[in-house]
């Protein structure tokens, strides 16, 4: 089984995958992780410029497919299970790969990020917190952006979407149940 949790930045995922990874004994990776072994090796691919509109998200994840394609190729030949997550894939990717491998999926998103949040929580990269305070605002009002595209996405081809919003220890926790039932 692969579990991809796809969504809108700063929403939880890495927090989840990290979360459900423990808790199924399993390995995770990130997309951005990917990404970053991408540039080294000096890749053409989309630029590490911050654009949220949809066109210029679904233009990177399509880019990045093959090689998420290839990674859960991979994954799959050598793990009976297998935990993805990240920004750079969208349900339609998703509902390509589940045509060939078993896929448990979710998206997660954020209705309501403020930049108190976005500092409070600064997640396992550095780099968000080092980021500058023009920069750090355009995430926070883009993220709500995302979310909407992600949603509408999820709802579109199937696939769950949750709102961190709320009490975010337990969004997670009914995340995890979402992905892992019937397990």
């Amino acid at each position: 089984m692969i579990y991809l949790i796809g969504g809108a930045p700063r929403a939880g995922k890495s927090i989840l995958a990290q979360q459900l990874a423990a808790a199924l004994k399993i390995g995770w990776v990130s997309t951005d992780l990917l990404m970053e072994l991408l540039k080294v090796r000096n890749t053409d691919g989309p630029q590490g410029v911050w654009n949220a509109q949809p066109a210029a998200i679904t233009a990177k994840a399509d880019w990045f497919f093959p090689y998420l394609e290839r990674f859960v190729w991979g994954a799959n030949s050598m793990a009976e299970h297998y935990i993805i997550e990240g920004v750079d894939f969208l349900p339609a990717h998703v509902a390509q790969l589940a045509g060939h491998y078993q896929i448990r999926s979710i998206f997660l998103g954020c209705t309501k990020m403020t930049l108190a949040k976005f500092t409070q929580f600064p997640g396992r990269s550095r780099g968000y917190a080092d980021l500058p305070a023009e920069m750090q605002q355009q995430i926070v009002a883009d993220v709500p952006r995302w979310r909407k595209f992600i949603r509408q996405e999820s709802a579109q081809y199937g696939y769950p979407y949750l709102d961190t919003s709320g009490d975010f220890h337990q969004c997670l926790d009914k995340a995890e149940a979402i992905v892992t039932a019937d397990l």
